[in-house]
């Protein structure tokens, strides 16, 4: 099944979301492994915990690695982060960065903001089951979403809030901003795109994806890079200032 060339893209870019597709293909041929032909790429779903784990010891060299791809590259701003960049010399210089950020003694050091954010959290739900207005519910989505943004807010630029918030201590229209941009890059990063079966293809943006996340990718930079400035210009400030250059790096 497939045509020269492109393969099986035809019936990717079709049939939507790829996974699903894929899942749905593997059933109807009733087996547990599959090759699927993607432009000039062989891409071989498992769906077998015992040949996932096979794949796992005979080529860990390869999964240890992250993959080159459009999504990974864009989120990255060309694989400078230390998540996103394939094993190298940029890699190995981040990592040294990443492991002073999750030492035991930074673990230890931010401590009490992780507190102060679940005390704000209790407060908050607190004050949102005793609104008249929403006959105390609480959208709990919401208020765990939010909690997550609120801790890497306090923890890389000891604030809780871009903006000044709500009254209620919920999120404002710039925290709201911040936290979907942030999902969204989560959910369109690795995800599977065109142009990494048939690079060309890139400049035509054939998914949406490119411009979904750069417009993400803004959204989350207009709040965070005033930020970042900030704590360069703090950074000569003693060890507080450099340790807050670390954790934000």
């Amino acid at each position: 099944m497939g045509f020269p060339i492109v393969g099986c893209l035809p019936q990717m870019m079709k049939n939507k979301p790829t996974f699903r597709w894929i899942h749905q293909l593997m059933h109807e041929m009733n087996t547990e492994i599959a090759c699927i032909y993607l432009g000039n790429t062989h891409v071989i779903p498992v769906t077998s915990p015992e040949l996932a784990r096979e794949f796992l010891r005979k080529q860990d060299v390869i999964f240890a690695s992250r993959p080159y791809c459009m999504s990974g590259k864009v989120t990255s701003n060309g694989y400078i982060t230390a998540v996103l960049s394939p094993m190298g010399d940029q890699w190995k210089k981040m990592r040294r960065v990443v492991s002073e950020v999750i030492s035991p003694a930074m673990h230890r050091w931010l401590y009490e903001k992780r507190c102060e954010e679940a005390d704000h959290l209790v407060r908050y739900v607190y004050k949102q089951s005793q609104n008249s207005v929403t006959n105390g519910l609480v959208n709990v989505r919401t208020a765990a979403l939010h909690y997550c943004g609120n801790v890497m807010r306090k923890l890389m630029f000891s604030k809780r809030f871009f903006g000044t918030g709500m009254e209620d201590g919920g999120p404002g229209l710039e925290e709201e901003e911040h936290v979907d941009g942030l999902i969204t890059i989560q959910k369109y990063t690795y995800g599977f795109g065109i142009a990494d079966y048939l690079p060309w293809l890139e400049v035509f943006d054939l998914d949406g994806y490119k411009t979904i996340l750069r417009k993400a990718i803004n959204r989350v930079r207009k709040y965070q890079d005033p930020e970042i400035k900030r704590g360069l210009r703090c950074g000569n400030k003693g060890l507080e200032g450099r340790k807050r250059i670390s954790l934000t790096f």
